[in-house]
């Protein structure tokens, strides 16, 4: 009876103890919403970069489509000075530049001209967006021939081989747009 009345003092004194009424803990019921709340604000993050990603994208396409507009004509503007220029692209970006020629009564021996316009990734559009015309709509550089450039003529044509439209890819995420070139009036045009 001793040993009875000992064990129902000491499991009043537990309980009395231990519990005073407060809750004692977290349930899986709890951990289960707070990682679905959790969830929930990481699918609607992830939306939004893809938001982020198309407009950063366009916002490439259409400075570039622009800037092609510049290169034409800034190759009409110098047509007495030179026959043609030049929107030569860089890893980080491009240049926009006339090419003059070294001997303007003889007509002879073109050469870069002063930089017009300097467009770099990171400022005037984001970093990562890639920028790649098709193979036989670019030529390589008079500035620098390891690079290629779209070129426009004094008469502000592309100049490309043949008749056809030509492509500039522009990338950035796994998507990409493309600045479609005509071959006889060098219009742009931004397309999927």
């Amino acid at each position: 009876m001793r040993t009875a009345r000992r064990a129902a003092s000491r499991f009043a004194r537990i309980a009395a103890a231990g519990w005073n009424g407060a809750p004692a803990g977290t349930t899986v019921i709890e951990y289960a919403v707070a990682l679905a709340i959790v969830a929930i604000v990481l699918s609607l993050a992830f939306g939004w970069q893809g938001s982020i990603t198309k407009r950063r994208l366009q916002n490439a396409a259409y400075l570039l489509e622009g800037d092609l507009r510049f290169t034409q004509q800034t190759a009409v503007a110098h047509a007495g000075s030179g026959p043609q220029a030049e929107l030569c692209l860089r890893p980080d970006g491009y240049d926009i530049y006339p090419v003059v020629y070294q001997d303007p009564i003889g007509r002879t021996s073109p050469a870069a001209g002063g930089t017009i316009k300097r467009v770099n990734a990171g400022a005037e559009y984001a970093n990562g967006v890639q920028l790649t015309p098709d193979a036989s709509a670019a030529s390589a550089c008079t500035m620098d021939g390891s690079r290629q450039a779209i070129v426009f003529l004094a008469t502000g044509t592309p100049k490309f081989p043949d008749t056809n439209s030509h492509l500039v890819g522009v990338a950035l995420g796994g998507r990409s747009m493309h600045v479609i070139i005509q071959p006889t009036t060098g219009m742009t045009a931004v397309g999927p």
